[in-house]
């Protein structure tokens, strides 16, 4: 039987995207200022384009991301504004090295690729899992996975990983075991 699980996650806004809604706020307010003192027949257009600019830019800076298990393989896309979709990571169950609680303290200069796909790095409940492709050489994965995308990513991880991973999870009170019957 496949097994498909996906999970949504808000990224949460830093000092970045709310710089930018600043400066699209302010930016949009001296256009407008310009061309009421500068060409006030053409303020309609100056309106109508500076709300759709603004609006097109402010809700660009709502991200949230996808996490998809099938069969014991993972695609995390990035969807910016409900409009755009962009996959960040596509990796098989089995090529992962390690799922574990992620740990701050741990270096990440290591690895030649970071990805974070959780809504900040200061949440509680985040795991990371590490993999090594030929495009971008060892990498990290930081996101926020609910314990049933933990589960069905567990399930396709290689039995050495998935010994360590249980390990980790028994210590935070995690069941990682998937109970199914045949009638299901």
């Amino acid at each position: 039987m496949d097994t498909f699980i996906e999970q949504i996650v808000q990224k949460k806004k830093g000092a970045k995207e709310w710089a930018i809604i600043v400066a699209v706020v302010l930016g949009g307010l001296l256009l407008l200022a310009a061309a009421l003192l500068f060409v006030p027949s053409l303020l309609i257009f100056v309106l109508v384009g500076v709300g759709y600019g603004g609006w097109w830019l402010i809700s660009g800076q709502n991200s949230e991301y996808e996490y998809c298990v099938t069969n014991g393989d993972i695609d995390v896309d990035q969807i910016v504004a409900r409009r755009k979709r962009r996959r960040l990571v596509s990796v098989s169950g089995r090529k992962i090295e390690s799922l574990l609680p992620y740990d701050p303290a741990k270096p990440q200069s290591m690895y030649q690729r970071v990805v974070v796909v959780a809504p900040s790095l200061e949440e509680s409940g985040l795991w990371q899992f590490t993999y090594h492709s030929k495009k971008n050489g060892h990498t990290l994965v930081v996101f926020q996975p609910e314990q049933r995308v933990l589960q069905a990513l567990y399930s396709g991880l290689q039995k050495l990983v998935q010994m360590d991973t249980a390990r980790a999870a028994r210590e935070l009170g995690i069941d990682l075991s998937v109970n199914r019957s045949h009638g299901e």
